[in-house]
């Protein structure tokens, strides 16, 4: 087995030696931490440096950079001068980076057998899953022609033009998706508010709605427990009031009209997580972890500011922006859409009129860059304002404000707010 690695260990620096290209072809998968002979591994790594100094591979020179090694001309000589003609690096590299992910794990697995013993806490198995989720899958990065960039985006417009009505995930609010397409594949949508706003009642609508039209959604609920998220949602679907339900003032037909809204939200691709850590890597994990097993497409997270990435030195803004880029990076390795709620400052509220912008958005550095759209929910009426500028009521109206839109504009769309249900409704009025 040693023997059959030591061969290929050779027959990559071999490749990468005799035909620069290869190197940049395939840098993505390349590593030091291929090779597990010493001699070898010191090789890559001059090699490794030369190139991405854009310099050629010079044996005179690697000579005199690896001379504590004995014999190293000789040694990159015989390298050198090998017949690996009948394999292909990506094989090669294929089964190094098999070997290599087999022999980490056998390490981790031995390593937790011996500590699990005197550890009694949960460190072992966190220690063990902290290796595992470290043998991620890497593939070859393709330079992809120009051509098959424009063929993509043309068949993109081909779609738009003959589909009728929206072409991404449907919100469940005809002037919002009219004015968005729906929620695009990759996009990470942030929905803000000001405290009693009702922004989760607005980003548990948008999900539950995806739900109904047969999108797998998944919720990460850090506010609220996974009971009082389905207690909402069925508050929503019966328009038996929050507070009802909470009391238990029910009636023999709202019984009924519960157990009807059971069996259908039952029947929803919808799943919530309770989030019982609070952690960055736990939270993307479990993303990985639906898309996988239930193929998730669009994942709701309430809400920012609760997730933590304590990380020494460095303020809570940073943390946020940290958090904020991650899922949008997430949100594009898996091809899905991700929505997250952010808090909005208390400067809002002093501000005359406190209507929201995208500079009220809490810790907001990277977040406003990282996000593709940005919606702002606000309802004036919360502040006691009667009516708008064109003297018409406002009761029970929420502007939902689209203050950044990468790919669709900024601009404003209404609904209804029905208070006691918490609850968001197509308007019937215009504005």
């Amino acid at each position: 087995m040693e023997e059959a690695t030591d061969d290929l260990e050779k027959s990559l620096l071999n490749k990468l030696i005799n035909k620069k290209s290869l190197y940049y072809d395939n840098h993505s998968t390349l590593s030091h931490e291929l090779f597990i002979n010493p001699i070898h591994k010191a090789i890559y790594i001059y090699l490794d440096k030369e190139y991405q100094d854009g310099n050629n591979f010079d044996i005179i020179k690697a000579g005199n950079s690896i001379s504590h090694i004995k014999n190293i001309d000789y040694i990159i000589g015989d390298i050198m001068a090998m017949d690996t003609y009948f394999m292909s690096i990506q094989n090669i590299v294929g089964e190094l980076t098999h070997n290599n992910k087999r022999t980490k794990m056998y390490a981790a697995c031995e390593n937790f057998l011996q500590t699990v013993r005197k550890d009694t806490s949960e460190k072992p198995v966190d220690n063990l899953v902290k290796s595992v989720n470290s043998l991620e899958v890497v593939t070859s990065s393709e330079i992809v022609e120009m051509q098959e960039h424009i063929s993509n985006a043309v068949k993109e417009i081909e779609i738009s033009c003959s589909t009728k009505g929206i072409t991404g995930i449907t919100t469940g609010f005809k002037n919002i998706d009219e004015f968005t397409g729906g929620w695009k594949k990759q996009d990470l949508i942030i929905v803000g508010g000001a405290s009693s706003m009702g922004k989760t009642s607005l980003a548990l609508a948008f999900a539950s709605n995806s739900a109904v039209a047969g999108v797998p959604t998944a919720i990460f609920s850090y506010e609220m427990s996974t009971n009082q998220m389905v207690k909402r949602l069925i508050s929503s679907d019966t328009e038996i009031g929050n507070k009802s339900l909470m009391e238990g003032e029910i009636t023999p037909v709202e019984w009924n009209q519960i157990h009807k809204s059971m069996g259908r939200l039952e029947k929803l691709p919808l799943y919530i997580d309770d989030c019982n850590k609070t952690d960055l890597r736990y939270l993307l994990n479990r993303i990985r972890q639906y898309v996988i097993t239930k193929n998730v497409k669009l994942v709701m997270v309430d809400y920012l500011q609760l997730v933590s990435n304590s990380m020494r030195g460095r303020s809570r803004e940073q943390e946020v922006s940290i958090i904020a880029r991650s899922l949008k990076n997430i949100a594009k390795e898996l091809d899905i859409t991700i929505m997250a709620l952010s808090q909005l400052s208390r400067g809002v509220e002093k501000r005359q009129g406190c209507r929201p912008t995208l500079g009220d958005l809490r810790e907001s550095g990277e977040i406003e860059q990282a996000a593709d759209v940005v919606t702002l929910v606000y309802r004036p009426e919360y502040y006691g304002f009667e009516e708008d500028e064109k003297g018409q009521s406002v009761a029970g109206i929420a502007e939902i404000i689209f203050a950044k839109g990468r790919n669709i504009g900024v601009g404003s769309r209404f609904l209804n707010f029905v208070d006691y249900l918490t609850k968001f409704k197509e308007i019937e009025q215009n504005f």
